[in-house]
């Protein structure tokens, strides 16, 4: 019999901002034979990242969004299982981004061979993917962080916070942040490298976020937005920094928010602090000698026990719909990644 490949694909475009399990359809097909110059992965692991949400809309500003009938886009780690192809060996093991299915058969370019460094595969989808990366340029590259600066990031225990905090305190820096529950709060402190953590669901954040950072704020690392800014923005320290590296408040809200235009109150307070606000995306770096030069650090770091990696971890390809779900809806903590196969 022929071998079979289940594979999630996009059926349709979420009706809310959030796409849902009923965007996708589970099905299976036949998996083509790799011919002389290609290889066969078995997919292992898969990231849920908040990315994920430009590939399924209509219309995106950041990446043109994946066809109705296609694979879902993601980043994936796997296990080369046949190779007619030079530069791979069966049992070799690798990450991409080929998508929402069990197996992937392509000529290797786009595909990365993970080296055999006894760290855990699936960091290659958070610690040492995306996430860390974007980490690693918010605090290294951006805001240059260094010791003794006040610090504060959104999302506390989300992908990207949780080596926001471990990184900036392995610099000496003193770290603050926010997260929706205080178990989330709670483990910032205990394991992240959060001197303190605010839940911003607390009817008094603002008060408590103002009262508690007496000091002010350095640089801070935005990656939802929202209510969170609005707190902290304000006791930004003069001569600050901020990194913008993501909305997340934003892909949930089905319009805008109608409120009085605060354009000026925010340009008035960059004038008057001098404040430097710059975005950062990892695209901008991918491949280049600040990648490489992250990767070995992280891996450092990691070895040495300064950043443990925390991961959310879903069980089973069928799961992923409602794994990436729970990535808006905030139920994860740490880095979330779908266990396809051992």
């Amino acid at each position: 019999m022929p071998a079979i490949n289940r594979r999630l694909v996009l059926k349709e475009r979420p009706r809310f901002q959030i796409p849902t399990a009923k965007c996708f359809r589970l099905e299976e097909v036949v998996i083509p034979k790799p011919v002389e110059g290609q290889i066969r992965i078995k997919t292992t692991w898969l990231g849920m990242d908040p990315n994920q949400f430009s590939k399924v809309k209509k219309v995106s500003d950041q990446s043109k969004p994946i066809d109705i009938g296609a694979v879902m886009y993601g980043a994936t780690v796997g296990v080369v299982d046949i190779s007619n192809h030079p530069d791979f060996n069966a049992g070799d093991v690798v990450h991409g981004l080929w998508g929402w299915q069990e197996f992937h058969v392509c000529d290797g370019y786009g595909i990365t061979k993970i080296a055999n460094d006894g760290l855990r595969p699936s960091y290659y989808l958070g610690a040492l993917g995306a996430a860390g990366f974007g980490a690693y340029l918010a605090v290294s590259d951006v805001l240059k962080v260094g010791r003794g600066d006040v610090v504060f990031c959104s999302a506390a225990t989300g992908a990207l916070g949780q080596i926001v905090g471990q990184l900036s305190k392995s610099k000496g820096a003193i770290v603050y942040g926010s997260a929706s529950s205080d178990e989330k709060c709670n483990l910032a402190v205990s394991e992240l490298g959060y001197k303190a953590c605010f839940n911003y669901k607390d009817q008094d954040f603002e008060r408590i976020v103002s009262d508690r950072i007496e000091a002010g704020i350095d640089a801070m690392v935005v990656s939802a937005g929202g209510k969170t800014f609005d707190a902290t923005f304000p006791i930004m320290n003069v001569g600050g920094c901020i990194a913008v590296c993501g909305l997340m408040a934003l892909y949930s809200m089905s319009q805008l928010p109608i409120t009085s235009d605060r354009s000026f109150m925010i340009l008035n307070e960059i004038l008057l602090k001098r404040l430097s606000i710059k975005g950062s995306m990892v695209l901008d770096k991918l491949n280049t000698d600040v990648h490489f030069q992250f990767l070995s650090e992280m891996k450092k770091l990691i070895n040495h026990g300064e950043v443990t990696p925390i991961e959310h971890v879903v069980e089973g390809l069928e799961n992923a719909p409602d794994a990436l779900r729970g990535v808006f809806d905030g139920d994860n903590i740490g880095k979330c990644v779908v266990h396809v196969a051992d």
